[in-house]
């Protein structure tokens, strides 16, 4: 039986990865004149925190304001995105019921996100979060983190609700984030599939296991 659950966000509980891709697509070309490759955006986006996506896609260093106002531009893209988007109006299938079974077990858990407030305070409102997660222990990118792959999110999502990383069960679906739950010393990570690229993870050599959903056998074996 597990005894506390860490999750990524966005990909993870969240369908929202074509949205989050877009998003950065568009700003990326409006905002910095770049046009980014499939495996651009994978070497250097995805997973990432804003700040260093930003100075990759300006070149140069940026000052925490810098980072924080070019990132609202395009988190303002993103969030417009998702409310008009009604495959992310719902968390991924299972999800809900996975945190209810969580949450009636006793079973600690958090969100360790790349997101910045914006986004987190937009997923409290939008998708009532609140019925499962403490707001105050969330861990989202507040200019000061250090970019997944680092284990920094990992460990003080763990340590914010008094448990022990290694006793954890990390849900990820990101190279960066799959590789920080491995760097957090994780007991267990599983990958959520986004798309067709579940070859892909597997490559990886990180995840134990591989998931569509939160209704698969081996995540409802966790209980």
């Amino acid at each position: 039986m597990c005894e506390t659950v860490l999750f990524d966000f966005n990909g993870t509980l969240l369908p929202d990865s074509p949205q989050n891709e877009a998003a950065w697509l568009e700003f990326a070309k409006t905002a910095a004149g770049k046009v980014l490759t499939p495996a651009e955006f994978q070497k250097n986006v995805h997973g990432k925190n804003n700040r260093l996506v930003l100075e990759y896609l300006f070149d140069r260093p940026l000052t925490k304001e810098e980072a924080l106002e070019l990132g609202e531009q395009k988190e303002d893209i993103y969030r417009e995105m998702v409310r008009q988007t009604p495959a992310t109006q719902q968390l991924m299938p299972g999800a809900p019921e996975f945190l209810d079974e969580l949450k009636s077990r006793g079973i600690p858990v958090n969100i360790a996100t790349a997101a910045g407030y914006g986004n987190v305070r937009f997923y409290f409102d939008f998708f009532g979060l609140e019925r499962w997660f403490d707001f105050d222990t969330i861990v989202y990118d507040n200019g000061n983190m250090n970019s997944k792959p680092a284990p920094d999110y990992y460990l003080l999502a763990a340590e914010k609700i008094g448990v022990d990383p290694k006793t954890a069960v990390i849900f990820e679906d990101s190279h960066s984030g799959l590789a920080a739950a491995k760097n957090a010393g994780a007991k267990k990570i599983i990958a959520l599939e986004t798309g067709n690229n579940r070859e892909e993870l597997a490559s990886l050599g990180i995840a134990d296991v591989i998931v569509p959903d939160y209704f698969a056998p081996e995540v409802r074996g966790l209980f």
